[in-house]
């Protein structure tokens, strides 16, 4: 039977349940590739989770009253606020004003510092590192950052920080 006389015996929709179950043939034999593919990539990612898991388990955990005796007394508060606007002004940071708000919560305080201030935008990136490396207890809450102009190198970025401290 030649060609012509086999499209003339199924007509045109036995050719296309011919087409239909090739084309589902070659679906199967490619959702198993797919299969195989997806079992081959969580068994990677099964054994990348177990490998970080030692790294976290290693640090023991630190409850509530032994964090809480880690951070610096109250007293220290105006001594590291101090330190954190004088480093500001060593890496050449001009800042306009800086606002302060104190609140304590069972047995903890938290002085909240709103610090604008203009640099280039490495300036402010040493600034943030070198704070936080020197004050542990120190958190940078949110940054905004606004260039006044396409072309200026200066960024102008609000800092607000946290100072954690032990209330007396």
């Amino acid at each position: 039977m030649n060609r012509y006389a086999l499209v003339k015996a199924l007509g045109w929709p036995g050719l296309a349940g011919l087409a239909a179950l090739v084309l589902a043939v070659v679906a199967v034999a490619l959702g198993q590739r797919w299969d195989a593919q997806a079992a081959h990539l969580q068994a990677e990612a099964r054994a990348l989770r177990a490998k970080a898991r030692p790294a976290a388990v290693e640090t023991a955990p630190v409850s509530v009253q032994q964090w809480q005796a880690a951070l610096p007394p109250s007293r220290d508060r105006q001594q590291r606020l101090a330190d954190l606007l004088e480093l500001g002004i060593r890496l050449d940071l001009n800042g306009a004003r800086t606002e302060h708000r104190l609140s304590t919560s069972e047995g903890l305080e938290r002085l909240r510092v709103t610090m604008p201030v203009t640099g280039s935008y490495a300036q402010v990136r040493r600034f943030i590192g070198a704070a936080l490396e020197h004050d542990p207890a120190l958190s940078l809450d949110a940054i905004k950052l606004r260039r006044v102009s396409p072309i200026s190198t200066d960024v102008d970025a609000e800092l607000q920080w946290s100072l954690h401290g032990r209330a007396p």
